[in-house]
């Protein structure tokens, strides 16, 4: 079975076993410190488990210093339970706790685990959120600790199955488990593809890869001819000038749906496949993590992959990739140029390494012909982004229905948003001032770099056409410099619960 997949089963109360590795979650007091008084209070399922050692086990922590703190651990093997590692699992305060938190405290203890598991037993039952949330957040961080350790070509750790404990099986509960690995696939393709090393990852690298998606039922359509590009798209085309010879460009789409969709949704990913900022370089710690920054076309390839599996009858979902890496050489864009766009504005190059929104300009005018009823673009747009929401998906959208509606999805998913208004005042900051260019690819406002980027983008669609922008530069890579296969989760849950809304079956 594939690196990414495992058995997930429920139980309301399982049974760990001799050879086992029991998780459970631990919360400190509900002050502002970490529960000075003393260890935290032992779950009811573990005092069932520890009988009368429950006593010893208080003890012990309190003589360890562990109290439950967010994002500590403790391993126990063989003791207080014979035969299965223990993994006690700090969560901080119970009231704090979402499917995010609750995803990176287990990532945090499963790292702990060194070695090939067996079976993973999660202990749910003080849950008190959804259960697509724990779901989600349990099998993705286990996903991730058979992930954690590979390479390139390296080691692939395995485990013989996952069980989430405090569930009753349903129907419902196994449709859920189901979602959970659609979206575990979906992170674990974007991932491989990010983490390619960029000497050899190209722009046929993600032609590819969608060709390799493109089996049943999903159509595809591939252009790399530079003259059509240069010609329909010669926004993208200014970008992609400077690797023509060695790394040309390609415009992916692919396209997944029935004849009796009621809504079509586009789905846009930044596709630059390495970004050396151009003539306007980055300084070297800048650049070395750049081999993500086609993250968001890993992205919208994988979802339209993993959601093949799942039941959206009433939508039609187009991906779509410009992709090109942004390099220097005699033929690269300078700054002062003015450009063409496919939407029909001209555009200012103010800055080479502003390049994504040049990228993506064209491709969501492009992508606005098939007539889509929205769209989501998600980018590894800007370093503004990662100031202003640090490693969430910064969620901006001229349409705040739309917009909340996603935030509060990704929530429940693990995948956290933050939003951040586009404002009136954002458009006009990048208004161009010289007299042969309508926008700028930089604007002149220094604080507010993810808006200005986002009406940028924008720019390229009309107005009444909602979209969904989702800069995701400041999650897109752990501090390990590897890729986390961010907002796969939150957009695959978007298009499940827009696809029961249809069906009058979501609020």
């Amino acid at each position: 079975m594939p690196f990414n997949e495992f058995e997930i089963q429920c139980s309301e109360n399982e049974t760990p076993q001799k050879g086992d590795c029991l998780l459970v979650p631990i919360f400190t007091s509900e002050g502002i410190a970490p529960n000075p008084g003393g260890a935290p209070t032992i779950p009811d399922y573990l005092k069932r488990l520890v009988g009368d050692r429950t006593a010893e086990l208080q003890s012990e922590l309190l003589s360890l210093g562990f109290k439950g703190a967010y994002k500590s651990s403790l391993p126990l093997l063989n003791w207080p339970l014979e035969g299965i590692r223990l993994i006690l699992v700090g969560c901080g305060r119970r009231s704090t706790l979402n499917p995010s938190r609750l995803m990176v405290a287990l990532e945090s203890s499963l790292k702990t685990i060194q070695s090939d598991a067996g079976r993973i037993l999660i202990s749910l039952q003080d849950w008190e959120g959804s259960e697509i949330g724990a779901i989600v957040a349990a099998s993705s961080a286990a996903s991730y600790h058979l992930y954690r350790s590979r390479e390139f070509g390296g080691k692939r750790p395995s485990m013989e199955s996952l069980w989430l404990l405090g569930f009753k099986k349903s129907d419902a509960l196994l449709q859920q488990i189901d979602v959970a690995q659609a979206m575990n696939r979906a992170a674990a393709r974007a991932k491989d593809l990010v983490n390619i090393p960029p000497n050899i990852k190209r722009t046929q690298t993600l032609a590819d890869e969608a060709r390799n998606i493109a089996t049943d039922r999903i159509e595809l359509q591939i252009q790399d001819d530079p003259q059509w590009i240069e010609s329909n798209m010669p926004c993208f085309f200014t970008v992609a000038r400077g690797s023509l010879l060695w790394d040309p460009p390609r415009w992916i789409h692919l396209k997944a749906g029935n004849p009796t969709a009621k809504k079509r949704i586009a789905l846009v990913g930044k596709s630059v496949i390495y970004d050396t900022g151009g003539y306007q370089v980055k300084p070297d710690n800048y650049m070395r993590t750049m081999k993500a920054d086609m993250t968001g076309g890993a992205t919208v390839l994988s979802v339209l992959d993993a959601i093949r599996t799942l039941d959206l009858n009433n939508l039609e979902v187009h991906a779509f990739l410009a992709a090109t890496p942004n390099m220097i050489s005699e033929s690269a864009m300078v700054p002062d140029a003015i450009v063409d766009t496919t939407c029909g504005k001209k555009v200012e190059i103010r800055h080479t390494d502003a390049e994504g929104r040049l990228t993506l300009i064209d491709a969501v005018a492009m992508a606005n012909k098939t007539e889509p009823d929205l769209m989501i673009t998600v980018a590894t747009l800007t370093g503004s982004a990662t100031r202003a929401v640090g490693p969430r998906i910064a969620l901006m959208s001229g349409h705040p229905k739309e917009r909340d509606r996603f935030a509060k999805l990704a929530d429940d998913v693990a995948d956290t948003c933050q939003t951040l208004d586009v404002l009136a005042e954002d458009f006009e900051d990048i208004a161009s001032k010289l007299d042969g260019a309508d926008i700028n690819n930089t604007g002149n406002e220094k604080y507010r770099g993810a808006q200005t980027a986002a009406a940028f983008v924008m720019s390229g669609i009309p107005e009444t056409l909602p979209l969904l922008h989702l800069d995701i530069a400041g999650g897109d890579m752990s501090p390990d410099d590897k890729a986390t296969g961010i907002a796969c989760r939150s957009i695959i849950a978007f298009l499940l619960d827009l696809n029961a809304r249809l069906d009058g079956h979501a609020s």
